[in-house]
């Protein structure tokens, strides 16, 4: 059994992706896109290391309770982990749960390097983040060069990323507050910070 290094996950967000999601941040990348929106997930450091069975009663937890369509894997970046994330997308695969992933690696690359795991999903969202190169046009896609890719037919007809609007969510629970989605959503055309609490 494979473990998976991860900054945190949600239960269930519902702007990671078309449907109900599991999302799972990892932890660690080398890519180094300037202006990278999850800065704290770049270094190689252990954050909550978790074997894979853990993360699929998770995920088998959020399926019951808040009917879950499959699963978004963020960074970091997730190809740094293969096993990891070839066993767990295998068992969503099998569990007909969708796996949805952001990578920093060109597609063709991950044709080359990780065949096999790219079978078990069904969107990548492929590319390096280009800072001068915002896309304000595409939901929850950094840049203009990176490329929404259907892997399988399951979303052939969803235009989910295509759609000209930025969302964020926010969540409570117990102590703790979550803020996940489009960082975009926070920055001028220049990309200078704008958020403000009044």
């Amino acid at each position: 059994m494979a473990s998976l290094n991860i900054a945190k996950f949600l239960l269930c967000s519902e702007i990671e992706g078309p449907g109900n999601r599991f999302v799972i941040w990892l932890q660690g990348c080398n890519i180094n896109c300037k202006n990278c929106s999850n800065q704290e997930l770049l270094p190689f450091e252990k954050k909550i290391f978790v074997s894979v069975d853990i993360l699929i009663e998770r995920i088998l937890y959020a399926k019951n309770k808040y009917n879950i369509e499959g699963i978004t894997l963020l960074g970091g970046e997730p190809f740094m982990q293969p096993d990891g994330i070839e066993e767990l997308s295998k068992w969503c695969k099998e569990n007909n749960l969708t796996v949805i992933c952001f990578t920093g690696y060109l597609y063709e690359k991950l044709l080359i390097d990780y065949k096999s795991i790219i079978s078990y999903m069904d969107i990548i969202i492929d590319g390096p983040f280009i800072f001068k190169q915002l896309d304000y046009k595409r939901r929850l896609i950094g840049s203009k060069n990176q490329r929404v890719i259907k892997v399988s037919d399951y979303y052939k007809d969803n235009d989910y990323f295509e759609k000209p609007y930025s969302e964020i969510e926010i969540q409570i629970y117990k102590n703790r507050l979550s803020i996940n989605g489009d960082g975009k959503i926070f920055d001028d055309e220049k990309g200078k910070f704008i958020f403000k609490l009044n």
